[in-house]
């Protein structure tokens, strides 16, 4: 019997070194009730383990094809191709604030051709005559910032531009003609006692002119948003509302007319997906709810999806071979490219838990009926 019991109380205080050394997980109420839990949750975290891969609409044939792993895995960062180079800005801490790569997909490699000149995440990439333009996010991963700066790759300077009117991160931007728009966001959204109340302002940078003014709010407020631009149009899909649910709001800006429209509504609500413009559609892919993910909740999807104008519908694309959220998407040479991102909603102690890997689709998928 004492033989027994020395073997159970041994067994528990390995299971108790093991869960405050984060080697096993155990569910939030017990590690709270043994003493354990952190400032910050951590639930398990697999790949695989958070995956939402709707059946209806089926997803159609075809593949998307892995490309060389990126050197670092960044989250919550952005990307943008400026011709056959895309560029990877920033990500979360403590490792990729300050992080930029460059993947040239002619030759199908990685470099890192310089560092932000401070640490951001959430900020918003953009390109305009060749530059990259990167639109506030948090400082060093925490306060929001109006900060708007300015890449020449050319001579790999940064430039200070004239702030933004109202410090934001987690926003949407994109570029229509001599003009940026950078439309929702939010101040920290992670770590605070009381909800957050996300954005519906957008805010417009002349290039000519090098000033800020506001234009119509959005619809509807949310952060984490993904936008892009096509026909001389912004588009703003998903993102988080004021109760941190994902939302399925899909938005359209017109600057001649300076009027927002309400489009059919994303097949998939999610917050943090990839989204750029590619011949003539809007696509799409991957996303996010965190919903609960405090306590093991939330899911990822590897789905894609595709809308196009002329019909006013969506369709389904192939799936990606990864769930991911909090990626990167850019696309140049004929394929769409889903960058980094990770397979797990929320924020491990460390960090979110980040994948180096990388896929693309190529465009001509988009007409496959």
């Amino acid at each position: 019997m004492i033989l027994g019991l020395l073997g159970a109380m041994i067994a528990v205080f390995v299971v108790l070194a093991l869960a405050a050394a984060d080697v096993i997980n155990l569910p939030g109420h017990l590690k709270e009730s043994l003493g354990l839990a952190s400032e910050t949750p951590n639930p398990p975290c697999h790949h695989g383990m958070y995956r939402k891969d709707p059946k209806s609409p089926p997803a159609p044939a075809g593949h998307w094809r892995h490309e060389p792993r990126s050197p670092r895995a960044q989250v919550e960062g952005s990307a943008v191709a400026i011709g056959p180079i895309i560029y990877t800005t920033n990500g979360s801490a403590p490792a990729d604030l300050r992080t930029v790569l460059a993947y040239d997909t002619r030759s199908h490699r990685w470099s890192e051709p310089t560092r932000t000149p401070t640490g951001l995440n959430h900020s918003e990439a953009a390109t305009y005559h060749g530059d990259l333009y990167l639109a506030g996010g948090f400082l060093n991963g925490e306060e929001p910032t109006n900060n708007f700066w300015q890449y020449d790759p050319r001579t790999k300077q940064w430039t200070a531009l004239p702030p933004m009117h109202q410090p934001r991160a987690a926003g949407g931007t994109v570029v229509i003609g001599d003009k940026l728009y950078d439309a929702g966001g939010a101040p920290q959204t992670f770590g605070v006692s009381s909800p957050v109340s996300p954005y519906g302002t957008l805010e417009i940078y002349d290039f000519k002119t090098k000033t800020w003014s506001f234009g119509p709010d959005m619809p509807d407020p949310r952060h984490h948003v993904a936008s892009a631009q096509l026909g001389g149009k912004m588009y703003v899909a998903g993102g988080r509302d004021a109760t941190d649910h994902s939302s399925t709001e899909f938005d359209r800006y017109d600057p001649k007319t300076e009027e927002w429209e309400r489009l059919p509504p994303l097949p998939l609500g999610a917050a943090t997906m990839g989204m750029v413009a590619a011949d003539g559609k809007i696509v799409i892919a991957g996303g996010e709810d965190q919903v609960n993910w405090e306590n093991g909740g939330g899911w990822v999807t590897p789905t894609a999806w595709a809308f196009d104008p002329a019909k006013n519908a969506w369709q389904r694309l192939p799936d990606m071979s990864m769930e991911r959220r909090a990626h990167g998407l850019a696309v140049s040479g004929g394929r769409i490219y889903a960058l980094m991102g990770s397979y797990c909603p929320g924020i491990k102690p460390n960090g979110p838990v980040g994948t180096h890997t990388v896929e693309s689709l190529p465009v001509s998928a988009l007409h496959r009926d």
